[in-house]
């Protein structure tokens, strides 16, 4: 009786978790239909990585102007927009990553995913299949099963307001569309990486919005003009302010009222790298993807960063009429385009040796809602560690199961069992996972929503390995009691304990 009972609230809280893991669904946008056909063959990697437009399409760099000798490198979804088009007016070929192509060549259906599950198309020495199963790229020679995930950290906007603020007035200077003086107010990323552990390795951060666009911010100031760095005051500006410019810049910032042309503008400890939560007092608008699957909004947080070179407000690029008291100028410094909107992930780079990326699906839209985002790569993160004991049974006797192998399947974490059965996985991400765990060549069981809390010690059940096949049969005295199902429940609602 003890044991079912166990069963079923195993099984209640299983139900539950796994509806709320499925209320995000993928971003397949322009009408896409392969990411459904590799869930036709693969529906367990449904809200996962893998289940995005960056499986099969990779990124690229262009030179910047003719003869400049200037690349902008773009990632997946960036390359695809670029090479194909809005309206798939490119090839689609030159978009596609190794597995990709092998995809594409032979048949681009549900045949030619099966077809090519024992190709290494990115010849990283692992087969398609194998790295599928790991939540691995098999088209990212970078990524593969012998590679655990980076650290990581999760900041909830409560978080983030407790960390030290900063507001600044400055001009947000567009190559394409309207400028626009404004106030943000935010957390310096400074402050916000070090708050995070940022390791001394670290050199840049790469950040990501949820429609794929991404861009590279060094830590220390460069000559480069497109590189805006993290750390450090960027240089006071000067408020511009014409007549015939407030058809293309928009003065209607309460505190453009305080400023005439040619003022110093003062800011209190100077212009930083934001990472804004309010303009103009109020919190960034969230944002959505409109009818032409392009990010509208800029919130809940964005990238800020201030004009490295301080410039007037120029008119845009796509106006015939240039003759005006500031026409467009490419060389004058365009900083709004390297400020990015609705950001969800902040990649510190180079990621530690021997990791990979997060298991992170088409770069967090969930994060918009819950109003969140993510830092990880070369940070000491949050973590804790997941323990427990395997038996078997000889001889009537029940002993240690040693040399079974442990693995986390989504972060690639791994250990083997000691001589009493005992083991231990070591700073493991805080997050819930799947937790495998096989004994010569065959699959004993695994335990599906554990949960990892920072320097905490997460037990799984002891079990005991049963002649039955894939069964492990679980402790009587390891049952999980009514408080610890709220507890989970709450930590699924986002509840203080």
């Amino acid at each position: 009786m003890k044991k079912n009972l166990l069963t079923l609230k195993l099984l209640l809280v299983a139900i539950i978790l796994l509806s709320a893991s499925l209320s995000f669904s993928a971003y397949h946008h322009m009408d896409e239909q392969d990411s459904d056909k590799f869930l036709e063959v693969y529906p367990n990697k449904a809200n996962t990585k893998l289940d995005s437009c960056a499986l099969c399409h990779s990124g690229g760099s262009y030179e910047k102007y003719p003869d400049s000798g200037k690349f902008i490198t773009m990632g997946s979804c960036q390359w695809c927009h670029y090479k194909y088009g809005y309206d798939g007016s490119g090839n689609i070929v030159e978009t596609l990553n190794p597995y990709g192509k092998d995809y594409y060549l032979n048949g681009r259906n549900e045949g030619a995913i099966r077809k090519i599950e024992t190709l290494d198309s990115d010849k990283d020495g692992f087969s398609n299949i194998n790295e599928i199963e790991a939540l691995r790229n098999p088209g990212d020679a970078s990524d593969d099963p012998e590679k655990i995930i980076a650290p990581f950290r999760i900041y909830s906007r409560q978080e983030l307001s407790q960390l030290p603020s900063h507001t600044q007035f400055m001009l947000m200077n567009t190559s394409r569309s309207g400028d626009y003086y404004a106030q943000y107010t935010g957390v310096p990323l400074e402050v916000l990486l070090e708050d995070a552990d940022i390791l001394e390795s670290a050199t840049g951060i790469t950040v990501y919005a949820p429609d794929g666009w991404s861009t590279y911010h060094p830590l220390e100031y460069v000559e480069e003009p497109s590189l805006y760095h993290v750390k450090g005051i960027y240089p006071q500006a000067t408020y511009y302010h014409d007549p015939e410019a407030e058809l293309w810049c928009d003065y209607s910032a309460p505190l453009c009222s305080s400023f005439s042309h040619g003022s110093i503008i003062p800011v209190t400890n100077g212009l930083k790298a934001l990472i804004a939560l309010q303009v103009n007092g109020t919190n960034l608008e969230q944002g959505v993807l409109n009818v032409e699957n392009k990010l509208d909004g800029s919130g809940p947080y964005r990238i800020i960063v201030p004009q490295k070179t301080p410039g007037e407000p120029d008119q845009s690029s796509r106006e015939e009429n240039q003759n005006v008291v500031w026409p467009y100028n490419h060389d004058l410094d365009h900083n709004a385009g390297y400020c990015t909107r609705s950001v969800t992930i902040i990649k510190v780079e180079p990621l530690p040796e021997g990791t990979t990326d997060i298991n992170v699906m088409e770069a967090g839209w969930n994060f918009i809602d819950q109003e969140k985002i993510i830092i990880y790569g070369a940070i000491k993160g949050q973590s804790g560690s997941i323990t427990g004991q395997l038996f078997v049974i000889k001889n009537n006797e029940r002993i240690g199961l040693s040399n079974a192998e442990i693995k986390i399947i989504e972060t690639g974490h791994k250990t083997v069992s000691q001589s009493d059965g005992t083991y231990i996985l070591e700073e493991v991400p805080i997050g819930e996972y799947n937790v495998s765990i096989n004994y010569e060549d065959y699959k004993v069981v695994t335990f599906n929503h554990i949960i990892v809390e920072e320097d905490k010690e997460t037990k799984i059940p002891i079990c005991t390995l049963s002649s039955r096949p894939n069964v492990c049969d679980i402790d009587n005295d390891d049952t999980i009691t009514l408080k610890e199902i709220i507890h989970w429940l709450k930590k699924l609602a986002g509840m203080s304990n």
